[in-house]
């Protein structure tokens, strides 16, 4: 089922999520990201890939859906085990509050841990903009969106042409 994103401003965005102990205790949960998130994409086109975590459907699990080089991720309890020192910066923005962009410094590399919708324990690597995309979707779950990590001065930039997402 497609589910409203829940918008900034909204308390369980800024919640620290929990770990999921049953993969089939959160199916719903699952199935509803994955139909959320093909929503939003046929609202508008990612060219650097798609994610959306629980918490933006109201739920505080540690879940996530990502989609980079159409290629889908459904990463549960995810955690980054590895990355490097630099850091790039990265344009990014949030199906919470869609109409702003930032330019958000991201470690270039990431490695992740995290278990699929299967129960099988996976790790993925990524650089620049996927990286970027796992390290934003896992701030959602310890309740954190990328203006939290705006350099000390940056502001948000209005991007008023961009669709609703309901």
């Amino acid at each position: 089922m497609i589910r409203s994103v829940v918008k900034k401003g909204d308390e369980r965005l800024y919640a620290v999520s929990t770990n999921v102990d049953d993969i089939q205790s959160v199916a719903e949960v699952i199935r509803d990201l994955h139909d959320t998130l093909t929503g939003v994409q046929q609202l508008y086109n990612f060219m650097r890939g798609s994610g959306i975590a629980a918490p933006q459907i109201g739920v505080n699990v540690r879940i996530s859906v990502v989609e980079f080089d159409k290629v889908r991720y459904t990463l549960i309890n995810p955690e980054i085990i590895e990355h490097s020192v630099e850091n790039v910066i990265i344009r990014e923005g949030c199906l919470s509050f869609f109409s702003e962009r930032g330019y958000i410094p991201r470690h270039s590399f990431v490695r992740v841990r995290y278990t699929d919708e299967n129960g099988d324990e996976q790790t993925v690597e990524a650089t620049d903009n996927f990286a970027s995309l796992l390290q934003h979707e896992i701030d959602h779950l310890d309740g954190k969106l990328y203006d939290f990590h705006l350099p000390t001065g940056a502001v948000l930039e209005p991007h008023l042409e961009m669709p609703f997402i309901p």
